[in-house]
């Protein structure tokens, strides 16, 4: 089977990673895949390591107890439930709680990405900003958050194609060009992507 956004794993991790990596299975290291991560008082957008049928290694920096439930968004068709096994500072490996067939997954979410109404995982957030374009300065409210993409509520002057940056109140700015609009809200196209670890946590953003 050929899968562009993963290859068959060949070194298992050092350190805590690797009682996790002594399985049965096989697993697949991952390229620019991204999970919302669902916990039970936060969300945020983690890139997955490496996935196998019994679980995964995800990278984040957000303090993981292990033992901690935990539900991982692949797509807006695809999430699975797991728990926390352990967490070294950068990565945490999780178990899912029933299999899954990896290879199947993974092929069925790259079919997916190739669709024409294809979303990437988001954020859903509550959040100022100042947005830039030809007509001024705007506050809006930003509601939800990719890497790639920002929706936002403003007062009517934004249109489709129009280049803007947005400001956030972090300090934190990014380019981009107006995709779509429509009664008061318009989604961002980010020239500029988001680092994947900006988005850890929606409670710091």
């Amino acid at each position: 089977m050929s899968v562009g956004d993963y290859s068959a794993a060949r070194n298992a991790p050092a350190g805590p990673a690797a009682k996790l990596e002594r399985r049965d299975s096989r697993r697949f290291h991952t390229v620019l895949r991204v999970a919302r991560v669902r916990r039970e008082h936060d969300i945020g957008l983690w890139r997955v390591r490496n996935i196998s049928d019994q679980g995964a290694m995800l990278a984040t920096a957000i303090q993981v107890v292990p033992g901690e439930r935990l539900t991982l968004g692949l797509s807006d068709n695809v999430a699975l439930d797991a728990r926390a096994v352990w967490w070294d500072g950068a990565r945490c490996g999780v178990a899912f709680d029933q299999p899954v067939d990896c290879a199947a997954l993974l092929g069925s979410l790259v079919a997916e990405q190739k669709r024409p109404d294809y979303r990437p995982p988001r954020l859903d957030v509550a959040t100022r900003a100042i947005a830039y374009c030809d007509k001024g300065l705007h506050s809006v409210r930003v509601y939800n958050l990719s890497q790639h993409g920002a929706a936002f509520s403003h007062d009517g002057c934004f249109r489709t194609g129009m280049a803007a940056k947005l400001h956030f109140e972090t300090g934190d700015e990014y380019r981009g060009v107006v995709r779509w609009a429509e009664e008061g809200r318009a989604g961002l196209f980010l020239t500029d992507p988001i680092p994947c670890a900006r988005l850890e946590s929606a409670s710091r953003l």
